[in-house]
C-alpha cells in the first residue's frame, strides 16, 4: 500500500503518511467517540470517576488522532497538496479563538454534561498546550531559535498554570469535581513544562 503523499520534510517536520498511522487515526477517532458516549452515560449517571476517565481517555485519543497524526495526511491536486490543518501551528489560531468562544457560550448554557466536559477540557488542553508554544514561535521566529522559544514558553506558561491549578485545588475547589478539573489542568501545566524544557 503506497502513501497518496511521499514522506518528506516540511517546515523541519517529517511528514510520514504510512499506512499505519492512517489505521491509528481511524481506530482512534472512533474509540475516542465511544469513550465519549460512555463517559457521557457515566455522567449521567452521577458516576463521577468513570465518567472522568472515559472522558480524560477519550479527549487524549482524539487529540492524538485529529491533532498529533492526521496533518500527515493529504490530498495531491493538480498544483498543490491539500492536507488537514496542522492544529498546533499558528494557522490554526482563528481556530482557537472559535473554539474559545464557543466554549465559554456552552458553558454559560450549561450546554454539556460531566463526562462531555472532561473530554472536551482533555482535548482543548492538549491542544492550547501544544499551541501556546509551536503557534506562536512565528511571531519571534526572528529573534530567537525555536528551541528557546519552547524553553521560555515551557517556563513562563507551564509554571503559572501549574501554581494556579494548585491554588485553586487548595483554596478554591470545594467538590469533587473541581479538583478533579484542577487535576486536568495541573496535568496540561506539567506537559507544557516538560515538552518546553525538552524541545518537544
Amino acid at each position: 500500500m503506497a502513501p497518496v503523499v511521499q514522506p518528506h520534510v516540511d517546515d523541519g517536520e517529517l511528514v510520514d503518511p504510512n499506512p499505519l498511522r492512517l489505521v491509528f487515526v481511524l481506530a482512534g477517532f472512533v474509540a475516542s467517540l465511544v469513550f465519549f458516549r460512555y463517559a457521557e452515560l457515566a455522567g449521567n449517571q452521577g458516576r463521577i470517576w468513570p465518567a472522568f476517565w472515559l472522558g480524560y481517555a477519550g479527549g487524549t485519543l482524539i487529540w492524538q488522532s485529529v491533532g498529533e497524526a492526521s496533518w500527515h495526511f493529504g490530498l495531491p491536486s493538480e498544483d498543490f497538496l491539500i492536507c488537514f490543518v496542522h492544529l498546533e501551528s499558528s494557522a490554526s489560531l482563528w481556530l482557537v479563538l472559535m473554539t474559545t468562544a464557543l466554549l465559554v457560550y456552552c458553558a454559560h448554557r450549561r450546554a454539556f454534561g460531566w463526562g462531555a466536559w472532561v473530554f472536551i477540557l482533555s482535548f482543548v488542553g492538549n491542544w492550547f498546550g501544544h499551541f501556546v508554544q509551536i503557534g506562536t514561535f512565528p511571531l519571534v521566529s526572528r529573534l530567537m531559535e525555536e528551541g528557546d522559544w519552547y524553553v521560555i514558553t515551557g517556563t513562563a506558561v507551564g509554571i503559572p498554570v501549574c501554581l494556579l491549578a494548585l491554588w485553586l485545588n487548595f483554596f478554591a475547589a470545594r467538590t469533587t469535581k473541581a479538583r478533579l478539573c484542577c487535576c486536568l489542568l495541573l496535568y496540561f501545566g506539567i506537559g507544557i513544562i516538560v515538552t518546553g524544557v525538552g524541545g518537544l
